[in-house]
């Protein structure tokens, strides 16, 4: 409970690898407070809510998205009591999240309610925040920051009310949108996103129907939301939409300098054997033994891979990265091969959803070779992966490209390459 609500949602456009595809603009690195945008539309909280079992009860979650040309602004708004002591713990460790280099973080009201009387504490958070070395997280590698709401005092039947909002810009999506909502368990929970032009609108585990209208979609439930949920929005027509934006951003980092020591490793792998497979095999063998998996998203790194010189030159990249180093030395061996996006979990469900880019979380390479499709995967581990590359669909990046299924055969090289047949 205490690590589930100090990790408030922040705004995630698109989840890749380890972490979240979470797109890259002009930001500011300091969190501020200010009016909620005009735009949010107030939710009443429940009031007269009976105690049950959890220390620390949400009584509140309502998030509101509304999309613009440059990317989407959430409207984050929060109700929890204190029906405990273990609560008092959780609420003390309360922070707010953000992608440093793409998010504008806005506080817009933080208040503590005990017996009856609300206390403002927002003009002690924007005091902090006028002072030059705001006491926030160190950048991570994830390219987030983090800001303590330190509460003190603390008692049990504390209700602890606060409203954010994130402004994102996503300037590599090239205008399209893309974004998923999750709901927890509250007693009133509300989902809302506007837009213009085109979009769609999918949701999965709602205990109530998404209200659409013309650039709109609501969802409220009232009395006690008991499930997880999620709702995702995304105005991508179809599935080569989405590979026909990545495709330009591998296409550039699977390039190999003209002095990039790859080439002799190309060299060396062509004198080793003539058999295709076996280069493949050995070039993918290349890229896990001598790179390490490191996720980073800073920059714009969590949408465009690192480039094959620099991965092999650092000695880590994440999956894209990798994916772009073994891209390039099986181009060096002239054989047929393209990045392809596929999600670690859910994958087999894929092609019964919105074509979207927040479905994926990992890329892979689909290589052909005498004839047959292959499937390698240069991030996951060594000898003790063993079995079938079960990611159910793959979209291979190419123009014009949609899903395609991965084989569920047993893989052919210690668990990470998979044929199709």
């Amino acid at each position: 409970m205490m690590k589930q609500t100090a990790r408030l949602l922040a705004l995630s456009v698109f989840a890749f690898s380890a972490g979240a595809f979470s797109l890259p603009a002009m930001a500011a690195e300091q969190p501020v407070t200010g009016a909620a945008p005009t735009w949010v539309q107030q939710v009443a909280a429940p009031v007269a809510v009976a105690q049950n079992a959890q220390p620390l009860r949400l009584l509140l979650q309502d998030q509101q998205v509304r999309f613009h040309k440059d990317g989407a602004s959430l409207y984050q708004h929060r109700l929890w009591r204190i029906d405990a002591p273990e609560g008092v713990a959780a609420l003390e460790q309360l922070a707010l999240s953000w992608q440093a280099q793409s998010d504008q973080l806005t506080i817009h009201s933080f208040r503590l309610t005990r017996k009856g009387r609300s206390h403002d504490v927002l003009p002690a958070i924007a005091q902090v925040l006028e002072m030059q070395d705001v006491p926030h997280s160190a950048l991570t590698m994830d390219g987030r920051r983090s800001l303590g709401l330190p509460l003190g005092g603390l008692m049990v039947g504390d209700e602890v009310e606060l409203a954010w909002s994130i402004d994102r810009s996503e300037p590599l999506l090239n205008g399209h949108r893309d974004l998923a909502l999750e709901a927890g368990e509250a007693d009133v929970v509300a989902l809302s996103a506007t837009w213009d032009g085109a979009m769609g609108v999918e949701a999965k585990g709602l205990p109530a129907p998404v209200q659409q209208g013309a650039g709109e979609a609501h969802w409220l439930v009232q009395g006690g939301a008991k499930t997880k949920a999620q709702v995702r929005f995304s105005d991508f027509g179809q599935w080569s939409d989405v590979a026909g934006l990545m495709v330009p951003l591998f296409a550039s980092a699977r390039v190999l300098n003209e002095d990039s020591p790859l080439h002799e490793e190309i060299a060396r792998i062509r004198a080793a054997s003539a058999d295709p497979m076996v280069r493949a095999q050995m070039a993918l063998a290349l890229v896990k033994g001598k790179t390490r998996y490191l996720y980073s998203g800073l920059g714009d790194a969590p949408l465009r891979p690192m480039r094959a010189d620099q991965v092999w030159g650092r000695g880590f990249a994440d999956c894209k990265g990798r994916a772009a180093l073994l891209l390039a030395l099986l181009d060096g061996l002239d054989l047929v091969a393209e990045p392809a996006l596929v999600a670690m979990q859910g994958g087999a469900a894929l092609d019964r959803h919105l074509p979207s880019l927040s479905g994926f979380d990992h890329v892979i390479v689909r290589a052909q070779i005498g004839g047959r499709v292959l499937w390698l995967d240069p991030a996951k581990g060594g000898e003790a992966v063993k079995g079938t590359l079960a990611y159910g669909w793959a979209l291979p990046l190419r123009l014009g490209a949609g899903l395609e299924a991965v084989s569920p055969k047993r893989a052919a090289a210690k668990g990470d390459l998979a044929r199709n047949p």
